[in-house]
């Protein structure tokens, strides 16, 4: 009995202190939410975990708002961003949101530039009216999501 009684915290079924596997499990718990989160900003395009790309493209719309730039390199700029085709569409499309100005301006040239190039799609006519540019986008994502179920 005394044996019993002076039992230690580890039992041999469990290879772990409860105190320890208490933290390992915390951390885990941790660890699955913060893929979870990391998984759900890139669903939802909420921005909280920029890629490499998205921050190099960030950083040259905000470039297109510099009054300082001349001609020849915002034409620079503005084609290194329309390289990137659907990939600088949601930070352009941010830009037309957010931003005003040349930077906005820009942003909007950008978006008519690869709808031009890549998709065949005249959006000119929309300006840099948020609502109708992300409104294409949708309807051009929508597309690509037929297409490939259709390839299925």
């Amino acid at each position: 009995m005394d044996s019993s009684a002076n039992q230690s915290a580890t039992s041999p079924a469990s290879p772990l202190p409860r105190p320890y596997a208490t933290v390992a499990l915390v951390v885990f718990g941790l660890y699955v939410a913060a893929l979870y989160v990391l998984a759900l900003d890139q669903q939802f395009h909420w921005g909280l975990f920029p890629s490499k790309v998205d921050r190099q493209l960030q950083a040259q719309v905000a470039e297109l708002g510099d009054s300082k730039l001349s001609p020849e390199k915002r034409q620079v700029v503005m084609a290194d961003i329309v390289s990137w085709n659907a990939f600088s569409i949601p930070v352009l499309l941010q830009a037309v949101e957010h931003t005003t100005g040349t930077e906005r301006d820009g942003a909007a040239q950008c978006l008519q530039e690869i709808s031009k190039k890549f998709y065949n799609e005249d959006i000119s006519s929309d300006g840099s009216d948020p609502t109708k540019l992300e409104d294409w986008w949708i309807k051009l994502q929508a597309k690509w999501s037929k297409t490939e179920a259709g390839n299925k």
